[in-house]
């Protein structure tokens, strides 16, 4: 029997499509006109027992609105977890800024991403806020793509579900559009929680957060400052369940990584979230 509240939540729901479809919109034109890194990819850090992970995102993941590959949050994902280990590390990306986590647990290419994977993360949900995806169709599709991915890399292997950025804070939006899109949000951060307590060796890790004193980041915000303290949340939340002895300050490994781990660490607090990386 529908309810008095399903009924609202599903009138809310009508008028809310339209207007965040135009924001669907806007963003794809903001996609087009905005810089991606045009630089040639490095995909590593060197150093020993070198870590492989592979990235799964929309925005971030494709570097949006950073001019190189090295600002863009996979990179600093490798550098951060490297810096913060002492380990080499190299990366894979399957990426689109507008993929949602359907398109992403279908995509072709991700059994053979997977295959020789020793973490992955998953970086999803900005194009899923704008349409309005349904709980148990992002619950459905996150649980397919970690089953995809373990179904290559084994039953094993450690999967982060990173959690959405603050979009409300990233441009000035009307305080009903900042509910709106913010309840979205919450949304979608409570289905991939769900699919992360669904599995073992899956952990769900929130973006950071950003003390903003109630403003928006419209003027002073900066894309790779967001993508360093993604990126340190997410390396954080990659730990060593055997780590040895700490790192050499000197060896090669941290002096490459340093100024990100740096800059990573002072852009974002510390998460609790653990998830073991395979050895």
């Amino acid at each position: 029997m529908t309810t008095l509240r399903d009924r609202t939540a599903a009138t809310l729901l009508a008028f809310a499509r339209p207007y965040l479809a135009l924001h669907l919109g806007v963003l794809g034109v903001k996609i087009r006109r905005a810089p991606f890194p045009r630089d040639e990819a490095v995909a590593s850090v060197p150093g020993p027992d070198a870590a492989r992970l592979l990235v799964v995102g929309d925005l971030a993941a494709s570097g949006y609105g950073v001019l190189l590959h090295g600002m863009a949050f996979p990179a600093q994902l490798g550098g951060a977890w490297s810096g913060r280990t002492g380990r080499g590390c190299s990366w894979k990306t399957i990426a689109d800024p507008l993929m949602t986590v359907r398109r992403a647990a279908h995509h072709p290419r991700l059994g053979a991403a997977a295959a020789d994977a020793d973490a992955v993360v998953v970086a999803l949900g900005v194009p899923d806020v704008l349409q309005l995806t349904a709980s148990e169709d992002i619950v459905a599709s996150a649980g397919r793509l970690v089953a995809r991915v373990r179904s290559a890399a084994g039953r094993e292997v450690p999967v982060l579900l990173a959690g959405l950025p603050p979009m409300t804070q990233f441009q000035g939006l009307s305080p009903a559009a900042a509910r709106l899109i913010g309840s979205q949000l919450r949304r979608v951060d409570d289905a991939l929680r769900q699919v992360a307590a669904q599995f073992a060796g899956v952990e769900f890790v929130g973006f950071p957060s950003w003390d903003l004193g109630g403003t928006t980041l419209r003027r002073a915000f900066s894309f790779s400052a967001m993508h360093r303290g993604w990126a340190s949340a997410v390396a954080a939340g990659l730990e060593l369940s055997d780590p040895g002895p700490a790192p050499d300050p000197g060896s090669s490994v941290v002096v490459e990584a340093e100024q990100v781990a740096q800059e990573a660490a002072a852009a974002t607090g510390v998460t609790d979230t653990s998830v073991t990386l395979a050895a």
